[in-house]
């Protein structure tokens, strides 16, 4: 959707600017894993989210919901206003944390509290290195969306042969591949400031965009890394 050539990385911008940019991008996404992290409790503490679950066709109903609000926030970021795009980004938020209140049925609270701690960590190193590498990740986009895609394709290839998933060398491709995501778009949301610096509507929307592809990255890692340390019940 937004292309940028090899030379990006040396934009004339003022680095207070940027550095604006970038707090607002972080800080919106982590009101989205705040969103996420108060809804799952709520639903996990109440009965809501057995009678979410015994509905015939609420997980399907959520994960069209999903691919709905990513839809909309990629294809039509250019025309909708910022509002819209931070309503889109919440209520993604929220569906993400009714999905996720069921795994305080499957793993312990000391279990989701360490992968947590550990993605947090993680994640952080690699946005850090992300932004500040003078290294054009840009150029590995390609090889790591069509690795997003292989890893997707074989997953529903094997739930539909119902094999396992969720084994060891599954999780570690997958968490290679956020890796690189990670770095890659700390890297991209530069880009879109350099392509865009000025106008400030389309800022705070990209700020948006940005938050959400960070946020992508953050909710993937977490869950692989979860399946390394989990303890199931």
């Amino acid at each position: 959707m937004f292309e940028r050539n090899e030379d990006y990385f040396e934009p004339q911008y003022a680095a207070t600017s940027l550095q604006k940019h970038a707090v607002r991008t972080f800080g919106w996404m982590t009101l989205g894993l705040l969103v996420t992290t108060a809804t799952a409790f709520a639903v996990y503490s109440t009965d809501l989210i057995y009678y979410i679950y015994t509905m015939r066709f609420a997980p399907l109903i959520l994960i069209a919901a999903q691919f709905g609000v990513v839809i909309a926030l990629g294809a039509r970021l250019m025309k909708m206003s910022a509002t819209s795009a931070k309503i889109l980004f919440l209520a993604y938020s929220m569906l993400t944390g009714i999905t996720f209140s069921t795994l305080a049925l499957v793993y312990l609270p000391g279990t989701l509290a360490m992968a947590f701690l550990m993605t947090t960590v993680y994640f952080g190193s690699l946005a850090v290195i992300g932004y500040t590498t003078k290294m054009n990740l840009l150029r590995f986009g390609p090889i790591l969306f069509g690795s997003l895609l292989a890893l997707i394709i074989t997953e529903v290839i094997m739930m539909f042969m119902r094999a396992d998933t969720s084994t060891m060398l599954m999780s570690a491709i997958g968490l290679l591949i956020f890796t690189g995501l990670t770095a890659y778009d700390a890297q991209k949301m530069k880009a879109l400031y350099a392509s865009y610096e000025g106008d400030e509507e389309m800022l705070k929307k990209l700020s948006i965009y940005s938050a959400f592809e960070l946020y992508l990255d953050f909710i993937n890692i977490f869950l692989y890394i979860l399946r390394f340390v989990g303890n199931r019940d």
